[in-house]
C-alpha cells in the first residue's frame, strides 16, 4: 500500500460505543474526517442525536443507536443492524465507561457491579458481537479504551481500576485468540484527560487539577483530541502487524516516579 494510504479509512465502517462522551465524540469526528462510515452508540440520547445529525449534515454516512453495552443481546442486535445497513463492521472502538470514586470498603454491590458491567463486561459483549462478522471477512480491528489506572491505581478507584485492568487482559487474550482470523485487538490507555468524567474529580477533590498538572511531565491535562492519532493508527492499515498492544497516552505520568 502507498504510504499516503496507510491511515485512509475510506469505505471502512467504524462502530463506537460511548460515542457521545468527550473521547468518543472526538474519535467519531476524527474517523469521519478519515473517510469512515460511522455507527455510533450511547445512552446520552440528546448528545448522540446532535453528534450524529451534525455528521450526517456534513455528508458522513452515520447510524446511531441507543445501547446498554452490559446487555449482550442488545450488543448483538446493534451489530446485526450495522451489518444489515452498512455491510459489516471493520473497526470496533469500545469507549463506553463509567466511574464512581469511593473508598473500597464503601462500595455497595450495585455500584461495583455497574462499573464492572459497563467497563469490562460491556467491552467483552461488543467484542463477541462483532467477531462473527469480522471472522467471516477475514479481517477486523478492535480498539479498547482502557486507562492508566489499569497500570497503577489509588485508594478511590478500586472498581474502575479493576475493570480497566480486566480490559487490558481481555485485550491480550482476544489478540491471541483471534490473530489467526485476521483480527487485531489493542488497547489505548489514556492518562488524565479533560472530560466530564474527570471534571467531577476536580470538583470532589481539592487541589486535584493542580496535582495532575504537577505530576504530569508534560505539565498539562490531556485533551480528547490527544487520543486521535493513536486511535487512527490502530484503526488503519498502518498497524496491521500490531496486536495485543497497550498504547499509553498520558503525558508521561506512568514514566516517572
Amino acid at each position: 500500500m502507498a504510504q499516503h494510504g496507510l491511515f485512509d479509512l475510506q469505505d471502512k465502517v467504524v462502530l463506537i460505543t460511548g460515542a457521545a462522551g468527550g473521547i468518543g465524540a472526538a474519535l467519531s469526528r476524527a474517523y469521519a474526517q478519515a473517510g469512515a462510515t460511522l455507527v455510533l452508540t450511547d445512552l446520552a440520547g440528546e448528545k448522540l442525536d446532535a453528534l450524529a445529525s451534525g455528521l450526517r449534515e456534513s455528508g458522513v454516512k452515520t447510524g446511531s443507536y441507543a445501547l446498554h453495552v452490559e446487555d449482550r443481546a442488545a450488543c448483538a442486535a446493534v451489530v446485526d443492524e450495522a451489518v444489515a445497513a452498512f455491510g459489516g463492521v471493520d473497526v470496533l472502538v469500545n469507549c463506553a465507561g463509567v466511574n464512581t470514586r469511593m473508598r473500597p470498603e464503601q462500595y455497595a454491590e450495585d455500584v461495583w457491579d455497574r462499573i464492572i458491567d459497563i467497563n469490562l463486561k460491556g467491552s467483552f459483549n461488543m467484542c463477541q458481537a462483532v467477531y462473527a462478522s469480522m471472522q467471516a471477512r477475514g479481517k477486523g480491528k478492535i480498539i479498547n479504551i482502557g486507562s492508566i489506572l489499569a497500570l497503577a491505581s489509588n485508594a478511590m478507584t478500586a472498581a474502575y481500576s479493576a475493570s480497566k485492568g480486566g480490559v487490558l487482559q481481555l485485550t491480550r487474550s482476544l489478540a491471541c485468540a483471534w490473530a489467526a482470523d485476521g483480527i487485531t485487538v489493542n488497547v489505548i490507555q489514556p492518562g488524565w484527560i479533560d472530560t466530564a468524567l474527570s471534571r467531577q474529580a476536580r470538583v470532589d477533590i481539592p487541589g486535584h487539577a493542580e496535582r495532575v498538572v504537577a505530576t504530569t511531565p508534560m505539565g498539562r491535562w490531556g485533551e480528547p483530541e490527544d487520543l486521535v492519532g493513536p486511535a487512527l493508527f490502530l484503526a488503519s492499515a498502518a498497524s496491521d502487524f500490531m496486536t495485543g498492544a497497550s498504547v499509553v497516552v498520558d503525558g508521561g505520568v506512568t514514566a516517572h516516579i
